[in-house]
């Protein structure tokens, strides 16, 4: 590669801001001239990422929810669009982020830009027929971090790859004394950590609700600890003023420690159901699930799910491991009842382990993202040798 290479790289959430990141680490350990410019936020800016656009905060699950975000994700777009065509990257990276990354996609392609879907659309799991068609008519490869992912979009005829779960290279080494010492918590009494989501409607709508299942579960077990990690500065005031309705029960805030290793370090997590329920899997610390959407959302979606169950560890083994307290059950007691019962009940509990266990096998083997990495450089070189030879006819 003699010309300095250039990838372009989207990510609108903060969750594939993370994975973003990793993966552009490992890519600059691979070709370390890339230059890495796209929509992100913090982590990848600090991974080396020229950051141009950030749309995290106008993250959203719903319909109405969507409404405040549609007019700066759309100005974003056409910058996008417009920068695609003046800088002509090697290669697209998109990560998750469907609604914007699927028509950056169709901007690549009708540029003839290589591009790579990282953590692909989950139309596998919910959307409307032909959607995983779609996906793969706009990307080069697809790069599954599910096998029920590679099996639906290989049925296209997807050029698709399963590469294993990110989050097998992001489990914490066993560290929890340190980190309890640190946080001021004692390992010999019970410990829940609270995921209430990582988008403000989300954390709206869940967390006081968890609150409230904090104070019934003190309520029975006094000594029971709860942190609550903050997942973006963006979001702290809001989780701040949440927990201030509710002072007696003693929420501990956490910040700059790894959801991963706060989880290793609880007894049972309570969470927004999404990607954190499938963390708590890989660590194998019981959880609880829960969700609230709007209501004409909530009737969509229900139309729109392929399965029986929303948790993705429910979904990799198609059966119920993880309760799943939907719309009107994801209140205070019902939230309370589930985590008792997982610190009461050792029966319970052990059942529930030895299940994450297995959809931690279900997952593949560790270094999923240095090989999304190595395919990633492989299209790299593809494209700049494509660029050359037009250069010389």
């Amino acid at each position: 590669m003699d010309r300095v290479p250039t990838v372009f790289i989207s990510a609108g959430e903060v969750s594939g801001d993370l994975h973003a990141a990793r993966l552009v680490e490992a890519l600059l350990t691979r070709v370390p001239a890339l230059q890495v410019w796209g929509v992100g936020s913090h982590r990848m800016r600090q991974a080396g990422v020229e950051v141009r656009w950030d749309v995290t905060r106008y993250s959203a699950v719903g319909l109405l929810e969507h409404l405040p975000g549609l007019r700066p994700i759309a100005k974003t777009l056409s910058e996008v669009r417009e920068a695609l065509v003046a800088t002509r990257p090697d290669v697209v990276v998109l990560v998750d982020y469907q609604g914007m990354n699927m028509q950056i996609a169709r901007a690549a392609k009708a540029l003839g830009i290589p591009t790579v879907y990282y953590i692909s659309p989950q139309e596998w799991i919910w959307g409307l027929p032909g959607g995983c068609r779609k996906v793969a008519e706009v990307s080069d490869l697809i790069l599954a971090i599910f096998e029920k992912e590679a099996a639906a979009y290989r049925k296209t005829g997807a050029n698709v790859e399963f590469i294993g779960h990110p989050l097998l290279d992001m489990v914490p080494p066993d560290e929890r004394g340190a980190l309890a010492h640190r946080l001021g918590v004692d390992v010999a009494e019970p410990i829940v950590a609270l995921f209430p989501g990582s988008r403000r409607m989300e954390l709206s709508r869940l967390l006081p609700p968890m609150l409230e299942a904090c104070e019934q579960i003190l309520a029975a077990n006094p000594r029971v600890q709860f942190l609550l990690p903050v997942a973006s500065p963006d979001l702290a005031e809001l989780v701040a003023s949440l927990r201030a309705k509710r002072p007696g029960v003693g929420v501990k805030l956490v910040s700059d420690v790894s959801g991963m290793a706060l989880m290793r370090l609880s007894d049972v997590v309570l969470a927004a159901s999404g990607t954190v329920v499938l963390e708590a899997a890989v660590v194998g610390t019981p959880v609880v699930a829960a969700y609230k959407i709007g209501g004409l959302a909530a009737f969509i979606a229900k139309r729109l799910m392929r399965g029986a169950h929303v948790t993705l560890p429910n979904i990799v083994m198609d059966e119920g491991i993880v309760p799943e307290l939907l719309q009107g059950e994801a209140n205070g007691a019902r939230m309370a009842e589930e985590v008792l019962r997982l610190l009461q009940n050792p029966g319970d509990r052990a059942r529930m382990v030895a299940r994450l266990a297995a959809v931690r096998a279900k997952l593949g083997t560790p270094g999923a993202v240095g090989r999304a990495a190595d395919r990633i450089v492989e299209r790299l070189g593809a494209s700049q040798d494509t660029k050359e030879a037009k250069t010389l006819a």
